[in-house]
Order: structure tokens, then C-alpha cells, then sequence
């Protein structure tokens, strides 16, 4: 993988850590950290990133990553996982 795609998973990994305030994103299943997770999915999406790298990069299952990616449909009817979600946005 080259490194200007391990530098950008890295800003927004570091990005959506800092907003959230979620600090462990993985290997969990509370609401926060998987709305945290959505996030990171679906910037990288955002950034052209295609599911196997963000799997790659995340330790995730590239199912897995697809399905974070498409439950962000769902997850915008929260007021908070809108508004982090613009703010990490506008920070990047």
C-alpha cells in the first residue's frame, strides 16, 4: 500500500479520535465507537479509498467495512454522528 494512502488513513483516523473522544475504535461495540468507526469508513470512502484498502488499513473485514459504510444512512438521523461528522470534515 503507498504511503499517501497510509498518511490520509492516518490524519483521519487521528481526526475522528480527537472529535469523538473515542479512543479505542475497534474491537468494541458501543454506540459511540461504532458510530466512530461509521465515520473513518465513510470519509475514507469520501477520500477514494475503495473497501479492501480501508479493510487493510483497519484490521476490519472488507464486509464489514461495507456494511459500516452503508448504515450511515441510518446513523444521520443522530444529531451527534451529523455533527462530528461535519466537523471532521471541515478539520480535513
Amino acid at each position: 500500500m503507498n504511503q499517501q494512502i497510509i498518511s490520509l488513513f492516518q490524519k483521519v483516523e487521528s481526526k475522528v479520535i480527537q472529535v469523538t473522544g473515542i479512543k479505542q475504535l475497534y474491537h468494541t461495540n458501543q454506540e459511540d465507537a461504532v458510530d466512530a468507526r461509521t465515520i473513518l469508513v465513510y470519509i475514507l470512502y469520501e477520500q477514494g479509498l475503495t473497501d479492501t484498502q480501508t479493510a487493510e488499513l483497519t484490521g476490519l473485514t472488507r464486509q464489514g467495512v461495507n456494511k459500516l459504510k452503508n448504515s450511515v444512512r441510518y446513523r444521520k438521523r443522530k444529531f451527534s454522528f451529523i455533527s462530528d461528522l461535519q466537523q471532521i470534515r471541515n478539520e480535513l
